[in-house]
């Protein structure tokens, strides 16, 4: 099953746009006796989707926040190198929310794996999974540990180079007060300012923004800004 690391290795060399990397990793999977495919970018703050998968689930997957219960992604922050997962083969192991999130997974056509996470940037993960709807995939389940990393570390430089609109991810939220405290902060205001502007007290803009600034896993005012202005919260 080496072909597999080899497709994905060349296809990090193929030209054009995010609709030519979707389209190869599309035609990879689909060659290699796949199906589907999912690239996963998980930041500190929120995750992201590049993924053939059914369109259903992935809006699923994101809004009941599978991605925190996934034993997949949950193997692949812990193991940090490339395994072969089957829902059946680990049945046993599974928490009852974990067996239910695999067989509604199975709904959808994905029932086993390759999945290869590799480390990124600014402490970041990129995982990208191969899936089978097949119980379990015919494959030795050993996979050389350092040709998998690189070939996905590759892969993941040439889908960020195409910056692709992802195809699904966990949704960032603010209110409208959190909105416009983090917009005035963003245009050089002190929170002492955004009080008097905003006829709030001073300890009420410091909570709210704390209170952001936790729940988006964020650790100073410059990168909550930075993450609001790139969502387009602000």
């Amino acid at each position: 099953m080496q072909h597999w690391l080899d497709k994905l290795t060349d296809l990090a060399a193929i030209p054009g746009d995010e609709h030519a990397v979707k389209e190869a990793l599309h035609t990879v999977a689909e060659a290699t006796g796949f199906g589907g495919y999912a690239y996963l970018n998980i930041q500190p703050s929120n995750a992201s989707a590049v993924s053939n998968y059914h369109p259903e689930w992935q809006a699923e997957y994101f809004r009941r926040r599978f991605n925190k219960l996934d034993p997949v992604i949950k193997r692949a922050q812990t193991l940090k190198r490339a395994f072969v997962w089957s829902g059946e083969w680990d049945r046993s192991r599974l928490s009852p929310d974990e067996r239910s999130f695999f067989s509604l997974a199975a709904d959808f056509g994905i029932r086993s794996g390759i999945t290869v996470p590799v480390k990124i940037a600014h402490g970041a993960l990129a995982v990208f999974t191969l899936a089978s709807p097949k119980q379990a995939i015919d494959i030795d389940r050993e996979i050389d540990p350092v040709a998998a990393a690189a070939a996905i570390g590759q892969l993941h430089t040439r889908i960020q180079f195409s910056d692709p609109t992802p195809s699904a991810e966990e949704p960032l939220r603010l209110d409208p007060v959190g909105a416009s405290y983090v917009s005035w902060i963003s245009d050089g205001k002190t929170m002492h300012e955004v009080a008097e502007i905003e006829g709030a007290t001073y300890n009420n803009v410091r909570g709210k923004i704390e209170q952001i600034r936790k729940r988006f896993n964020v650790h100073t005012i410059a990168h909550l800004t930075s993450l609001a202005t790139r969502k387009k919260l602000i």
